[in-house]
């Protein structure tokens, strides 16, 4: 029995870090559109704000590219069995 519910802990685990990843990768992706839409289609007379747009299109896509490997590649810390 205990077997059956550390896999079903595992299961959970799993699934919730699958879930706050999608939410995370899809908030990432869409804050780079939107940003990224507006650097391109508003051409900006304030150089501070097209600054500032440059900067969270940059932020925005480097979010996407680190989102996967801070979910994914970092090694999870395993509890020690006793």
């Amino acid at each position: 029995m205990s077997d059956e519910s550390a896999k079903s802990r595992l299961l959970l685990r799993r699934h919730s870090k699958v879930i706050g990843f999608v939410i995370t990768a899809a908030s990432a992706i869409g804050i780079l559109l939107l940003v990224g839409s507006l650097a391109l289609s508003v051409r900006l007379s304030d150089s501070t704000l097209a600054l500032l747009v440059n900067i969270l299109t940059i932020a925005a896509a480097a979010a996407v590219a680190i989102i996967p490997i801070i979910f994914f590649a970092v090694a999870p810390i395993l509890p020690r069995g006793n």
